[in-house]
């Protein structure tokens, strides 16, 4: 347990190899959209669930948004936090009867050993965002697989 001004921020890792290919799991604290938030502000906590030389998922968990059933998960990513101009977005759709919801998102097609630069938001079906967002985060791709580019 850390203790950060005064807070308590448990942060729970486990990690596993497989072979060539390392996954790293890491569970955040539950970040929400509290009721006065707007569109934009700065709440949720993104998790890199496994990263490859070419693939990564991110997932989040958020106050279960209002609007409409299906909703997207959407991730703005590039090579310079600047300039976050590729975006992958994932279709879920939320359980009303849940008052939280977690979103998730696969990324392809990266390089390997490249470090990228991410955020995260959600969007309901007609477009409109979802108060929760974060702020720019990174992880780095593993070097090529050697496995893989044997093939």
């Amino acid at each position: 347990m850390i203790r950060v001004n005064g807070s308590r921020l448990t942060l729970a890792i486990s990690a596993m190899a497989i072979g060539f290919m390392g996954l790293l799991f890491v569970q955040p604290r539950l970040a929400y959209a509290d009721e006065g938030s707007s569109a934009g502000q700065v709440n949720a906590t993104p998790m890199i669930e496994s990263i490859t030389d070419t693939l990564a998922f991110i997932s989040w968990t958020t106050k279960t948004p209002g609007g409409t059933i299906l909703h997207y998960a959407v991730v703005h990513y590039g090579k310079d936090p600047n300039h976050l101009d590729l975006t992958v977005e994932s279709p879920t759709r939320i359980n009303p009867g849940h008052s939280e919801m977690v979103f998730r998102v696969r990324m392809d097609d990266l390089e390997p050993g490249t470090t990228y630069y991410y955020k995260v938001s959600s969007k309901q079906a007609n477009g409109i965002s979802d108060p929760a967002t974060s702020a720019v985060s990174q992880f780095t791709t593993q070097p090529t697989n050697r496995m893989s580019a044997k093939k």
